[in-house]
């Protein structure tokens, strides 16, 4: 009994002592190393050396993510993990890191307590020549132990460039097999560039278009990226060529963004569909030449600075191009809708690449080379746009001769004079139509201000109630939602009535409606005798099938309503809804007090309004809202929001501040909608109780 207590804490002080360590085994090829396994420490003074490293082991932090990225650290950076082989023979491993491009890496092994050997030494700034097996990837061999645990720390410095990599220990005969896929691959997919880039010189010879040389370059400046990118600019073309290796990546990025940048201005035809940005284009074109002469500079620090400005001016040219390719797009141009295709690919593959760089997306396959695959499906997109663009061009020169000379054989002078009359009626049916529409547009825009006068304005409620905030979005000029705001005395005790209704119908309808039943709530309003909003529904009922009876025939119409009474210093609440539930939250959960299932108004049921008294408690808010919310259409794949999405929109988008919270919960909702049109009018009321 004694032998086995003594065997279980044994183990037991094995695993707290293991902890973090990485265990190796003959059987295994491939070990990810992550976050909890790898520390990291960045050297105060920029440079350091081993000696003053080694004696702030302590100090080093876990990285707690799948991937290191330390965005453009200019410093030594040093990492430190332990292997433990339990087996009896030794472990040859080696130490892989994803990015081929870093600087400098310095390996070093563990011996005793303070002793560290140096074990291999590699980078885009050191010869090629110490790559392990002339591979384009950073590769260490390590010699693991048998039964024992060995520390490995290595330094990592990349001159200021993107620092991020993922490491692994794999077998050499794993790398060797995936060197061999990958070269493969790789082949396959420069293959394509290369003859995509030949086939758009040659329709530039031969269409004598400039458009196609300017695609060409750029397909040349973003294939040797590439190329630089994955290790093969080091590998084939600048082998120990260190200062054209550290600055290629910002110099041919500037330039390829900068032929991109005049491709889609003349693609898009931009000086014709928005010629209004023609000045900021010049501004971006400028820019990008610049930092193309500033990354050839010498000294680090200007190869910093164009590195960081490359990455901010992509990705304000991301941004930049959506207005004009939305504005061209609406011409109907077929042409915009394959530069549309392209440049979504594109962009999901860099924000894949991305994602995977930040170790949102684990390393596989597609993560590691989608961006490659995500541009050479770009290029090929685009090459067949532009065919299809000289071949409209074609179509519409031979169409403009055809119409021509028809013209000139049927026109006569009763055609003309009766061209002239037809002219005359569509130019007076056209006047006639635009001044209505001018009339019809007036009268709505004026029933706008007088809807709106009818709302509580805001400095009306945030007198109040301070921590009251709203959003309103009608689908058109009017609408049929509102809300409704009053300060009631019932009593003795003010009680404060809030509430958001959906009449039926939207636009003018919806509007008339909204007003009448504006109305019904003031007019109830004055009548209670008690804070109860079950009984103020009952007289609104009442009140609108008063009014509703037309020739003896009741309309049937009416509206969902959340109302909420509460009073604060007793920290009570009571809340009566039709149709339209309520929601109590804080930070972590959600609370929803349902409605009772009928509208104010004409309804086939006879369920009465029952009211919820609720007292609330400190950190907490309510939600009144509109249908118009859950009922919009959005997302990847085009369906409704629902209720669990916005749920989810409430809690991940939680700020301290309520008018924050509102706005990042109105942003999520018309980041969902994208293009969708908006369906049915949108109001919320959010309310920090505090």
């Amino acid at each position: 009994m004694t032998k086995n207590y003594l065997l279980a804490f044994f183990f037991l002080l094995t695993g707290l002592v293991s902890y973090g360590q990485i265990f190796v085994s003959p059987q295994d090829d491939f070990i990810k190393i992550d976050g909890s396994q790898l520390k990291y420490f960045i050297a105060p003074t920029g440079k350091s050396d081993l000696q003053s490293v080694k004696q702030q082991l302590n100090q080093f932090k876990p990285i707690h993510s799948r991937m290191v990225n330390l965005g453009f650290e200019t410093k030594d950076v040093w990492f430190y993990f332990e292997t433990r082989n339990t087996s009896g023979s030794r472990l040859i491993r080696m130490l892989k890191l994803s990015n081929p491009i870093i600087d400098e890496v310095d390996v070093y092994k563990r011996i005793g307590n303070s002793t560290f050997i140096p074990v291999a030494k590699s980078g885009d700034q050191r010869p090629f020549a110490w790559r392990y097996n002339g591979n384009r990837e950073l590769i260490f061999p390590l010699k693991i132990d048998p039964h024992s645990t060995n520390g490995f720390l290595f330094r990592v410095n990349n001159g200021g460039e993107q620092f991020y990599f993922q490491s692994s220990l794999e077998k050499g005969s794993s790398i060797e097999i995936k060197h061999g896929h990958k070269q493969v691959f790789y082949g396959l997919l420069f293959g394509i560039m290369i003859f995509v880039i030949i086939l758009n010189l040659s329709l530039g010879i031969l269409f004598r278009q400039r458009i196609a040389y300017i695609y060409t370059f750029y397909g040349i400046s973003f294939t040797l990226l590439q190329l630089s990118l994955l290790g093969f600019g080091t590998t084939w073309l600048w082998t120990d060529q260190y200062f054209i290796s550290n600055r290629a990546n910002p110099f041919l990025a500037s330039l390829g963004v900068f032929f991109f940048l005049n491709f889609t201005y003349r693609y898009l035809e931009l000086a014709v569909n928005t010629p209004r940005i023609k000045p900021y284009v010049t501004i971006i074109q400028v820019a990008l030449l610049l930092n193309c002469v500033i990354s050839l500079i010498p000294g680090t620090v200007f190869m910093n600075i164009s590195a960081v400005a490359v990455n901010a001016l992509t990705l304000f040219l991301n941004l930049f191009i959506i207005y004009p390719l939305i504005v061209t797009l609406r011409t109907g141009s077929r042409t915009a809708r394959s530069y549309l295709l392209a440049f979504s690919v594109l962009q999901i593959s860099v924000f894949a690449f991305v994602l995977r760089n930040f170790g949102v997306i684990p390393n596989s396959f597609l993560a590691d080379n989608g961006l490659q695959i995500g541009f050479a499906v770009e290029m090929i997109i685009l090459t067949f746009g532009i065919l299809l663009r000289f071949k409209l061009m074609n179509d519409a020169s031979i169409a403009v001769l055809a119409e021509a000379n028809e013209l000139k054989q049927s026109l006569n002078t009763q055609l003309e004079s009766e061209v002239e009359l037809r002219t005359r009626e569509v130019i007076e049916q056209r006047n006639e139509l635009e001044q209505k529409n001018e009339e019809i547009t007036s009268s709505i825009l004026y029933a706008k201000r007088i809807q709106n006068a009818l709302l509580p304005s805001g400095s009306y409620y945030k007198d109040l109630i301070p921590n009251l905030h709203v959003c309103y979005h009608p689908k058109d000029i009017v609408a049929g939602d509102f809300y409704w705001i009053k300060r009631i005395r019932i009593g003795d005790e003010i009680w404060k009535f809030v509430a958001v209704a959906d009449c039926t119908g939207h636009g003018v309808p919806g509007a008339m409606m909204s007003v009448l039943c504006t109305n019904a709530l003031n007019e109830s309003a004055r009548m209670l005798e008690d804070a109860d909003p079950a009984d103020l529904l009952d007289r609104v009922n009442t009140y609108l099938q008063n009014y509703l009876l037309t020739n003896g025939q009741e309309l049937s119409d009416g509206m969902d309503i959340s109302v909420v009474c509460y009073h604060s210093e007793k920290r009570i609440m009571r809340f009566c809804g039709a149709n339209n539930p309520l929601w109590i939250f804080s930070k972590e959960e959600i609370e929803v007090i349902p409605p009772t299932k009928r509208p104010v108004g004409k309804s086939e049921s006879s369920l009465a309004f029952e009211s919820h008294e609720i007292p609330y408690r400190e950190n907490q808010r309510i939600l009144l809202f509109s249908d118009g919310c859950v009922d919009q259409f959005g997302g990847v794949n085009g369906k409704k929001l629902k209720t669990p999405g916005l749920k989810k929109l409430v809690l991940e988008e939680y700020d301290p501040n309520p008018a924050q919270h509102l706005q990042n919960i109105e942003q999520g909702i018309f980041k969902w909608m994208g293009r969708e049109e908006q369906l049915d009018d949108i109001c919320m009321m959010l309310i920090d109780l505090d």
